[in-house]
């Protein structure tokens, strides 16, 4: 079968050769209605561009790396899936580089920067990991999904007060007042939740200090259970440790989903194949991994030639289970 070119797309697209290859390589002078064209027609002929013909037509390389702490956590996963989709739209490659929670130097130096146009960090760095990976990069474009200290770089972030508020909110919106909200202080974004949580409370005349329960050690829950006994509705602040509270409140005597509702963060998987299911707040990453990988092409396609900003991404509350009696009694 003949392979598909260039001259293809511009006859059935009516466009000159040159627009075709402008939009083909994401040129700013460009339109989005006709690159959308162009990436129709390409779609429909099955047209697939030479990496080298475009990167010695631009000087690009055509590939970013993506940096995730665990490939098994829901953010992650969601963050590449958003990511991917959207590098795939402008024929781009990604490099995903799984870093562990805390990576080494010599993890972050196993980004190739010669090889690459731009970087994704999905992973919360400490000041001299964050100075590393700005060492490694250089001038490449650079985006965060955590802000990073002493680096200049736009950052699309969870927003995490809102999620706390989120929850918050169905909660009293539906009736429940006795609240049990049990943070882990340790977990990333842990503190900016419960901030957002307790706003709520005080603005529905709730005690956000009695309402809460700080706990560094998972072997120290047991002392919530007097606490868990009187609660109608608990909110943890990720989804493994709803789920150790659903199991305990069960022993305790409480149905949940019935009589006690449960929530927590994440949307990890485990909370869809428990029973009940788990209801939660997910950090809507598709969404950012999208986003982010747009903010590096628009850097990279001189869109966008504005400092550096911080974009918080509303989250998304995913009922299941865990809350379901209170659509019985809406």
């Amino acid at each position: 079968m003949r392979k598909v070119t260039i001259e293809d797309i511009s006859r059935d697209t009516g466009l000159s050769r040159g627009t075709v290859s402008r939009a083909l390589n994401d040129r700013p002078d460009i339109s989005t209605q006709t690159k959308q064209r162009v990436l129709e027609v390409c779609r429909k002929l099955k047209y697939v561009p030479s990496h080298a013909a475009r990167s010695l037509a631009t000087g690009r390389n055509y590939a970013v790396a993506a940096l995730v702490d665990d490939l098994r956590s829901a953010f992650a996963a969601s963050f590449l899936r958003g990511v991917i989709n959207r590098a795939q739209q402008a024929h781009y490659v990604v490099h995903v580089i799984e870093t562990g929670v805390n990576p080494s130097p010599e993890q972050l130096g196993s980004i190739s920067p010669e090889r690459i146009d731009g970087a994704l960090n999905a992973v919360p760095l400490d000041t001299s990991r964050a100075g590393r990976l700005k060492q490694i990069m250089e001038n490449r474009v650079l985006t965060s999904c955590w802000p990073l200290e002493g680096v200049a770089c736009d950052v699309l972030t969870p927003d995490q007060t809102e999620a706390g508020r989120m929850a918050a909110r169905f909660l009293v919106r539906n009736g429940a007042r006795e609240l049990l909200y049990v943070h882990r202080p340790t977990a990333n974004g842990a503190a900016e939740r419960l901030a957002g949580f307790q706003e709520i409370c005080r603005e529905s005349g709730l005690d956000p200090e009695s309402a809460t329960a700080t706990i560094d050690d998972m072997n120290t829950l047991d002392t919530l259970a007097p606490r868990l006994e009187r609660a109608e509705a608990v909110v943890a602040t990720d989804d493994f440790l709803a789920i150790t509270l659903m199991l305990l409140g069960t022993r305790l005597g409480h149905k949940p989903g019935e009589n006690l509702a449960v929530i927590g963060y994440g949307n990890e998987a485990a909370g869809s194949e428990i029973h009940p299911t788990l209801t939660t707040i997910d950090f809507n990453g598709e969404e950012i991994g999208r986003r982010t990988m747009e903010t590096v092409l628009q850097r990279l396609g001189r869109e966008r030639s504005d400092a550096p900003r911080q974009t918080r991404i509303a989250p998304l509350l995913v009922e299941r289970g865990t809350t379901r009696h209170f659509e019985q009694h809406s």
